[in-house]
């Protein structure tokens, strides 16, 4: 006799195993981000939002790394991950929110549990890439990512400069008011439509123990799908992104929750 899929219980693939362990937090022991700010094209970034995402007054992109280690839902092991955010409102028929999103373009992440988990659960647009440890050489810092070796994308921060604890506090303050979007879509099994597909608000809480400001600089390199598979797609997107404008870019380190028990779809 075969088993029954409960539908009061989550499960992932495999689903013959039993349920799923679930959490309502994912807490990350430590995380430090390198974020690199910058005003683009208005239209440009619209091209690459889904309706009913729209660009906020000041179009920006956040190129960043995050290297994350002591990460509860692995075990205490870690990974590292390279994204780009666009600044984006939600013009919803029933959710509106008072603060642009944090719409998450992609995300290329170097292990892939957390890509299936953030994939299939949360809506996170993630893919696998080679994400080395970023490198510090005094006051200027480094990271890039890579797939089977050509070169995704670089950022750099030069003359990063610590901040004092007022000003950490401030930061720490807006990353509490911000939230993370992303668009959770499963397609058919023969590829042609969907099965799921809708937006998602993933909130999370970044506690900050040190913060630096920098100059940053970042590049997005052009590829083919021969070389970089899907991610060729994704460049080809990112390199209409113009840089109109650098803003002061920022090093954080300190502890990240993803609340998870408060993700939900909006519409």
């Amino acid at each position: 006799m075969g088993y029954t899929l409960d539908p009061n219980k989550s499960y992932s693939m495999p689903t013959g195993f039993g349920p799923a362990r679930s959490q309502s937090v994912a807490h990350y022991g430590s995380v430090t981000q390198l974020i690199i700010l910058y005003q683009t094209d208005k239209d440009a970034l619209a091209a690459l939002l889904p309706e009913p995402f729209e660009p906020a007054d000041d179009p920006a992109v956040t190129v960043y790394c995050q290297v994350s280690r002591d990460v509860d839902f692995m075990g205490g092991h870690g990974y590292n991950l390279v994204g780009v955010n666009l600044s984006a409102v939600f013009n919803g028929r029933k959710d509106r929110f008072a603060l642009p999103l944090n719409y998450a373009a992609i995300l290329w992440e170097n292990d892939t549990f957390p890509i299936i988990q953030g994939r299939e659960v949360l809506g996170a647009p993630k893919i696998y890439a080679d994400i080395p440890d970023p490198q510090q050489k005094g006051d200027n810092w480094s990271f890039h990512c890579s797939v089977y070796g050509k070169r995704l994308v670089e950022g750099a921060i030069k003359n990063a400069t610590l901040l004092d604890d007022t000003v950490r506090q401030q930061i720490e303050q807006m990353s509490g008011e911000s939230l993370w979007a992303g668009w959770k879509y499963i397609p058919k099994t023969n590829w042609i439509g969907s099965e799921v597909s809708f937006p998602t608000v993933i909130p999370h809480k970044l506690t900050i123990s040190k913060a630096w400001l920098g100059e940053g600089s970042h590049r997005f390199f052009e590829s083919t799908w021969e070389n970089v598979l899907t991610s060729a797609q994704v460049m080809q997107g990112l390199r209409t992104l113009v840089v109109k404008e650098y803003r002061p870019s920022l090093i954080l380190k300190g502890t990240l929750d993803l609340l998870f028990g408060e993700c939900r779809s909006i519409g």
